[in-house]
């Protein structure tokens, strides 16, 4: 039995729109760290949403993923199972879950696992409620810079736009918009991140 060394969890989802309600997850994507931030392993699957989810055209745009694609994803339940197998073969105690804009992230997922039968929705699967927020950490950055009146130095708290994080630290070699390129990008600017805190 290999030991649960993971103290940091990050995870990114792609999803057919804005809407937790309305729309599909289609790609989960994680990673558990050590507690130096160094990655111990990946979790990536790509899952097709429940039929009645709506596909916002745009968001498709973004992602790039295609409906062919999207129909060989495994089920909610499916990956649902394999996540809380990830998370229990990593963690012994309580993750503390880093992401780029998790608050979208965590919606969509306590959705998912909700309509799993999961009575806890997300929260039964990574329990407690520590996180850490790359766009927060970059806005609250932003903020401070402005109360001492000097410029922004994030223009852009985007994680993959032009200008954005990945820009400003020159992040290269991660996909954007798959999430598993977006969990290790996020991994690499959350340290940049901390070199500035």
């Amino acid at each position: 039995m290999t030991e649960k060394n993971g103290a940091y969890l990050i995870i990114d989802t792609e999803t057919t729109g804005l809407h937790p309600a309305k729309h599909g997850l289609i790609e989960l994507a994680a990673a558990a760290l050590d507690q130096k931030l160094g990655v111990i392993e990946t979790f990536q699957a790509d899952v097709c949403p429940p039929a009645g989810c709506e596909i916002d055209p745009e968001a498709m745009q973004v992602n790039g993923l295609t409906r062919e694609r999207i129909k060989r994803g495994i089920s909610y339940a499916v990956v649902c199972e394999r996540f809380r197998e990830f998370i229990m073969k990593h963690f012994s105690a309580e993750p503390v879950v880093i992401g780029q804009f998790y608050p979208f992230d965590y919606a969509f997922l306590d959705q998912v696992f909700s309509a799993s039968g999961y009575a806890d929705g997300f929260a039964a699967v990574v329990k407690g409620n520590d996180f850490i927020d790359t766009k927060a950490l970059a806005n609250s950055l932003n903020l401070r810079a402005l109360l001492k009146g000097q410029p922004k130095p994030f223009p852009s708290t985007s994680l993959s736009r032009p200008g954005g994080l990945k820009d400003r630290f020159g992040v290269t070699g991660h996909q954007a918009h798959t999430a598993l390129g977006d969990v290790l990008a996020t991994r690499e600017v959350l340290i940049k991140l901390l070199e500035i805190l």
